[in-house]
C-alpha cells in the first residue's frame, strides 16, 4: 500500500498520562443496557507540524497506541504521517466497516467483499485571511459514503445491512447528529475560564 514513513502507529504498554481529568473505569453493561465506554488520549506537538497522541479506549482487551500526525508541506509539515482530518475521515470509514463486517459475520451473509469509499468535504478560512479579517472558521461540508458490496446476498438484505450498520456506527452517528461538546482550558496545570 505504499511506503511506510517511520513508525506512524505503534502499540505501547500503557495508555495516556492524563492530567486534566481522570479516565473512568469501564462498567460492563447488564443485559438490555447500552455499552458505555470512552476513548481517552493525550495529543502533543512534537516538532513543527508533527504531533503525537497516545490513545486508549477504556475497554478490556483494547490496547494503547501512539499515533503520529503531520501536515503537508504547504502547511509547514513534512508529510511524514496522515493529517488530522485524514485520521478523522478514516475513523468514520473504519468504524462503519467494523459494524458492516460484524453484521455480515453474525448473519452469515453471502458477501465476498465489502468496502467503504468515502469523500469528506472540508472548508476553512485561510490563516492569512483570518489575520486580516479576524474571523477563522472551519467546517465539514459533508460526508459522502459509498458502501461497496460484492456477493450473492439479496438486495433487500444488503440494504438492511447498511441501514442497521449506519445506525449502530458511533462515528457515523457523531456526524449525522449534533454531538454535545465542551472545551476546557488549563494553564500551567490550573483550570481557567475558556
Amino acid at each position: 500500500m505504499g511506503n511506510t514513513v517511520g513508525s506512524i502507529v505503534m502499540k505501547v504498554d500503557h495508555g495516556p498520562t492524563l492530567t486534566a481529568f481522570e479516565a473512568r473505569p469501564f462498567k460492563k453493561p447488564r443485559p438490555g443496557e447500552q455499552m458505555v465506554f470512552e476513548v481517552n488520549l493525550v495529543a502533543e506537538s512534537v516538532d513543527g507540524m508533527l504531533k503525537r497522541a497516545v490513545v486508549e479506549p477504556n475497554l478490556p482487551t483494547w490496547g494503547a497506541f501512539v499515533l503520529n500526525c503531520d501536515e503537508g508541506t504547504a502547511l509547514g509539515g513534512t508529510d511524514t504521517a496522515p493529517p488530522p482530518l485524514g485520521y478523522l475521515s478514516a475513523g468514520i470509514a473504519f468504524c462503519l466497516l467494523t459494524h458492516l463486517t460484524s453484521f455480515v459475520r453474525a448473519r452469515n451473509m453471502n458477501v465476498d467483499r465489502i468496502a467503504v469509499e468515502q469523500r469528506v468535504n472540508f472548508s476553512t478560512t485561510l490563516v492569512t485571511d483570518a489575520e486580516r479579517t479576524g474571523d477563522l472558521k472551519g467546517r465539514c461540508d459533508g460526508v459522502e459514503t459509498h458502501v461497496v458490496v460484492e456477493g450473492s446476498e439479496p438486495e433487500e438484505n444488503v440494504r438492511e445491512l447498511v441501514r442497521v450498520s449506519e445506525n449502530a456506527c458511533m462515528a457515523m452517528q457523531s456526524i449525522i447528529n449534533a454531538t454535545p461538546t465542551s472545551t476546557h482550558l488549563h494553564l500551567n496545570g490550573k483550570p481557567i475560564e475558556a
